[in-house]
């Protein structure tokens, strides 16, 4: 019902405007790519991360400016970006929108938007992949976390940053792009998304019960302080790891380890509210 309202309100955007609702990923591209090639302007994603990730690679190759309605479970994409529903739909009935460019994150070649991860967190997404007690957002990932935790087990990783490296056994690897992941945690909270580099959080092998405690810090991105927590920065990022990890980005499965990380400049072109002072 909600779902519906919204699309009725959104009628009245002084816009040509052409829906679409698509059943998979894959015809989100190719339905991006068509209408890139019919002289759309720009595309507005109605979704969660999921929806945007799926997208980002016709974007990006057809260079075509887009916005972002979240209406999904986690909606960290819109959240690094400042975005609400509400905001966006308004702004679009207005017409007061501008084009921000900001970075693509790859991993293993997979385009990603917000956060890649290796390990503690990796689990915790294949789980709420699963719907092993996910009932969506914050909540529903701290089940998750939960039940992760029943069979955490630390792991040797070598981790390579613009040449910099590190080896040992860790909790997990994420690679952010933006700031947030899992509904709000603050996993980086230096991450941008137009700085032109990854922000990696790298949390060495650390206890059940320490893990447990020092979780709700990352909702405030105050984890960081800890002296298990590693923090760099760069352009290039490379995970290594013995038995081959599953590499998840964005919520979404993303291959395995080894992984190479990358991180292209203004690879993106979002459609974003025009500040106030400027209209």
């Amino acid at each position: 019902m909600r779902c519906a309202a919204q699309w009725r309100a959104r009628r009245d955007v002084p816009h040509d405007v052409e829906w679409a609702v698509t059943d998979s990923a894959a015809e989100a591209r190719d339905r991006i790519r068509r209408s890139a090639a019919c002289g759309t302007e720009g595309i507005v994603l109605v979704g969660g991360d999921g929806t945007v990730h799926g997208a980002l690679a016709a974007l990006a190759d057809e260079s075509l400016p887009f916005g972002v309605l979240p209406a999904g479970r986690g909606n960290d994409f819109a959240r690094n970006l400042g975005l609400t529903g509400r905001t966006v739909a308004e702004l679009l009935r207005r017409g007061s929108l501008t084009v921000r460019e900001i970075d693509l994150a790859t991993a293993g070649g997979v385009p990603y938007g917000s956060v890649a991860c290796v390990g503690f967190d990796a689990e915790v997404n294949r789980l709420a992949r699963q719907g092993a007690g996910y009932f969506g957002g914050t909540a529903g990932y701290v089940a998750c976390v939960l039940r992760a935790l029943a069979h955490y087990r630390p792991f040797d990783v070598e981790v390579e940053v613009d040449g910099w490296r590190w080896q040992g056994p860790v909790t997990l690897v994420a690679v952010a792009n933006g700031a947030c992941y899992g509904g709000g945690m603050r996993i980086a909270p230096r991450a941008r998304m137009d700085d032109g580099a990854l922000d990696v959080c790298i949390v060495s092998a650390v206890t059940r019960a320490t893990l447990l405690r020092q979780f709700p810090k990352i909702f405030r991105g105050t984890h960081t302080s800890h002296p298990a927590c590693i923090l760099r920065a760069g352009r290039r990022v490379t995970v290594h790891a013995g038995t081959g990890h599953e590499v998840f980005a964005d919520g979404e499965p993303a291959g395995r380890t080894p992984v190479g990380f990358a991180v292209q400049r203004a690879g993106l072109r979002v459609l974003q509210p025009v500040p106030a002072t400027a209209e």
